[in-house]
């Protein structure tokens, strides 16, 4: 990435409906050369943007041993997250990420 505030971009790969407010989102990068390279721990986010509505940051919630792809899970509570609630599998979304430290 050139610069920390250009979003990876990544297609919604799943949606899996957890509840009747909370959406988990399997997401793969666009670019082979991200999906080989770019590693995270557990405990750590990103910021998710929806282009045009906004950006959140999020919890990376699958194991960093799924190598290619990033879930979030996300509560509907308000314009971001309504805006992902709205999307469907094959949709772009921007990642910037991880951040924090992993435990």
């Amino acid at each position: 990435m050139e610069s920390i505030y250009t979003p990876y971009l990544m297609r919604v790969d799943t949606i899996t409906q957890e509840t009747s407010d909370v959406k988990t989102f399997r997401l793969a990068f666009q670019d082979d050369a991200v999906r080989e390279t770019l590693n995270f721990q557990p405990g750590q986010f990103g910021v998710f943007s929806v282009f045009g509505q906004g950006e959140a940051p999020f919890g990376i919630a699958n194991s960093p041993t799924r190598g290619g792809c990033i879930e979030c899970s996300v509560k509907h509570v308000g314009k971001v997250t309504h805006s992902l609630h709205e999307l469907g599998t094959g949709d772009t979304v921007g990642f910037r990420g991880p951040y924090g430290r992993g435990f």
